[in-house]
Parts: structure tokens; sequence; C-alpha cells
């Protein structure tokens, strides 16, 4: 085949009109943003200064507004935090050991323990709050402000001051999935 015969097929297999041009300047280019209606389907949110929430001053990463209640702001504690030891605990009686009625596993506990270590402490300074998901606890000399690792029963707890080793010990009983049941 010769160039000719190439050229003679091209034309026939599209044929140019007499307002057709060869320039890439008359041809309409279409791009993803074209495709579907012009209008959007949803509106989009108004963002103008007088919408969008001040940016906390200084090196602050977030405002005191976002701040759930009932958490303190104050960053500046000065009192040390007292040493802990949290652990879990799983009741277990002779037909989980033996005959594994109960359906408790390994990973299934009951209460949490958290024993505080407050040297020189007398238990009438001690000021102690337990919410579901936080323990506070402060002293003239410590200050402990623990999130809890599960949420507990805070009202079915119950604290006992071990004197010969100047300790609290708090015993929290987990809330469990399925308590609401008979």
């Amino acid at each position: 085949m010769a160039m000719t015969d190439i050229s003679a097929l091209a034309q026939m297999l599209n044929p140019k009109d007499e307002g057709d041009s060869d320039s890439d300047n008359d041809c309409v280019k279409y791009t993803p943003a074209d495709i579907g209606n012009s209008k959007p389907k949803s509106k989009i949110p108004d963002v103008t200064p007088s919408t969008v929430k001040k940016v906390p001053a200084g090196k602050d990463i977030w405002d005191a507004e976002f701040v759930p209640e009932g958490v303190s702001t104050d960053h500046e504690e000065t009192r040390p935090q007292p040493q802990y030891d949290m652990c879990f605990k799983q009741n277990v009686g002779t037909e989980d050991m033996f005959l594994g009625m109960s359906g408790k596993h390994p990973g299934s506990n009951d209460e949490l323990i958290i024993t505080i270590s407050l040297p020189k402490t007398k238990t009438s300074e001690i000021d102690l709050n337990v919410t579901d998901e936080r323990v506070d606890c402060w002293t003239s000399e410590y200050a402990l402000r623990l999130h809890l690792p599960k949420p507990v029963v805070s009202n079915q707890g119950s604290a006992q001051w071990i004197t010969d080793k100047e300790q609290l010990r708090l015993t929290l009983p987990l809330k469990k999935e399925f308590d609401f049941l008979p």
C-alpha cells in the first residue's frame, strides 16, 4: 500500500465537511467536570468568617469550648502524680474451673482494682472522685487524674485504706454489656 492509498482510505472513513478544519482551536474539549448536571445536587455549606470557629490563641491545639463537660482545663498542676497499679480481677468459682458452665473466658473480667501509693498521707486529706470513665485522687502532696481503660459502675465501687503500706485500694465493678438482662 502506498501513502496515497492510506490517505484516500482515511478520507473515506472520516469525510470532511466544507466548514471543518484540522486546527485544535476549533475542537470542543470536554473534561470530567463537564459530565452530568452543572448545578450541584446538595447545598455546599457556607464557609464565611462568621461560621468558622476561631483558631485557639497561642500554642493551644483546641479551644476550651471543645473540651467535654467535667474535664478540667487547668494544665498547671504542680503536685507530682503518685505511683499506682491497675489490674483486672475475675471472680471464678468451681463451676468455672471444672465444668466451664458460666461462659467466662480469660478476657472476661469482673472488677478493676486500682492501688494508689500515698506515702505520708492521712485518710482525712484524701479527696477522691470516681466516675464511670475516670478516677481523680488529690491530696496536699499528690494529684492523680486517671482515665480508666474500661467503663466501671462508679456508684457500686469500694475504697479501702491499707495503713501499713500507706495505699488506697479501689475496687470498681466493670460495666458488662448485658447487665440489663435478668
